[in-house]
Formats: C-alpha cells, structure tokens, sequence
C-alpha cells in the first residue's frame, strides 16, 4: 500500500515521538496526575510530557529532561552480566546485599562549582539468605521496612569527622559510619539494624575520637595548571537518604528496593 499524497515525513516521525514518549512518561510517572505542577514530582511529569504545539527544540529538550536529567535511559544501560557459581554462594561476598545511599541536599544558596555534594553508603548483607533462596516477598518486606524507617520521616545522617565502626561477621555487618558525634553514630547504626529487627551490641561499636582538624574551606593547590581547592576531607554535611537497592549474584541489574529522589525506575516502593 504507497503512502498517502499528502503524508508529511516529519510530522509523522514527531507524532509516533510524542505518542511513545508521552506513553512512557505517564507510566514511569504512574503516581503522579496529569496537568499538575503543585509538588516536584508532578512538575517533572508535566515539563516531560511532550505538547501537540511544541517546537522540534522543545519536544528534544523535553525528550533529553526524561532520558537524561531524571535518569529514565539508565535502563538501556549494557547490564554486567555475572554468571553464579552457587556452589560458592555461602561464603559471605556472594550473600545478597542491601545498599543505602544518601546525598546532601544542594540550594542555589549553598551551591559551590568547586564542590561535589557529599555523599554517603551504607551497606549490609543478607546471612540468611543466598541467590537461591532470597524471593521477591522478602525483597517487598525489606523494602517496606527501609521505606518506613528512612522516610517517614526521611532520615538525615550528620556526617562529621569521627570515625565509628560497627563489626557484627554473624548477621552481615561491617559498617564505617562518620559522623559529628559518637551518639549520632550509634543512632544511624541503630537505625540500619532495625530493618532486620537486630539490637545493637555494644561490644560490636568503636568510636575513634580524634584531635585532628579538618578544614571546611581546604587549600588551593595548582592543578592542571590552575589554582583549584583540593578535595575536602571528611566534611561535615547533612546527607539525606535518596534510595536503597538490593544486590543478588547472578542477576543482571540491581532490585531497586525504595526510591526517595524519583530518579530510579522499577522500583518496590516510591515516595
């Protein structure tokens, strides 16, 4: 069958564009309602959403806005295939592992070019469970878990510049916490026990107090033949919990388990 006389090329590509964007849009969006701007999340769904009256550099602005800002291409990422030796899998690197991270949150009044946001991870392993046996029930219950514990309300971890450990080998844990304080270090490790409902134990906690300083303005250094300000070391920033993910050997990709900076996809449970 030949084409109609008077099909447009073009306006043909940008309408089958702006059908498959949109519909993907209001999927990855499901949560969210149409034609609404009142909270971040909507304002995003709204600024993705491809209009019938956009211009090609709008509806490309829009298009990159969703594939690249808020991270939706990440999932055409070439995953890193891993193939199980599940003859292995007791020992403790092959047990499936819950992964936390935060982030600082950034204003344009606290925004510096020369500095990335302070991050932080937290992560633990799972000593019951191996890739055979961790399921998709027990994932939706850590996600509950985690979701309840760090976002209702979300938690702030203080980060500072003293050193804690926490060494539990028999339920998974060999967690570094720094932090402005000894008490915030056992409530933040206190905090990650509670997903698995384990108690703190004392004599698994060191704090290491210390008298050395840590600049919060570091020194320039000629780099690259530019005077620059060198990396901060152990700054002292709040970091906000963004999102948890579940690690199983022998699965392509990760389980995203909770999702509180709506920039994941697939995920067990959204904020």
């Amino acid at each position: 069958m030949s084409l109609p006389r008077d099909f447009n090329e073009v306006e043909n590509l940008q309408d089958i564009i702006r059908l498959e964007h949109n519909k993907a849009v209001k999927k990855y969006f499901k949560n969210q309602r149409d034609n609404d701007v009142s909270t971040p999340k909507a304002r995003l769904k709204h600024s993705c959403i491809i209009k019938d009256r956009d211009s090609l550099n709008v509806a490309l602005m829009r298009l990159w806005l969703f594939e690249v800002t808020v991270g939706h291409a990440q999932s055409l990422q070439a995953p890193v295939l891993l193939a199980p030796d599940f003859t292995r899998t007791s020992l403790v690197k092959y047990k499936p592992q819950v992964q936390l991270f935060f982030k600082e949150s950034v204003t344009a009044d606290t925004y510096d070019p020369d500095f990335r946001p302070c991050t932080g991870h937290i992560s633990f392993r799972l000593m019951e469970e191996t890739s055979e046996t961790i399921s998709r029930k027990k994932a939706e219950q850590l996600a509950k878990n985690i979701k309840t514990l760090f976002t209702k309300p979300l938690f702030i971890w203080s980060k500072g510049w003293y050193y804690s450990s926490y060494t539990d080998s028999e339920n998974g844990y060999k967690l570094q916490i720094l932090s402005k304080s000894k008490n915030e270090a056992r409530r933040i490790i206190e905090q990650v026990l509670s997903i698995q409902n384990h108690v703190f134990n004392s004599d698994n906690f060191i704090f290491k107090d210390t008298e050395q300083s840590f600049p919060a303005i570091p020194p320039t250094k000629k780099i690259y033949g530019k005077t620059r300000k060198v990396s901060r070391e152990r700054p002292k920033a709040d970091v906000r919990f963004q999102h948890a993910k579940l690690l199983v050997f022998g699965l392509a990709n990760a389980i995203n388990l909770v999702d509180a900076s709506g920039r994941l996809r697939s995920v067990i449970e959204r904020v």
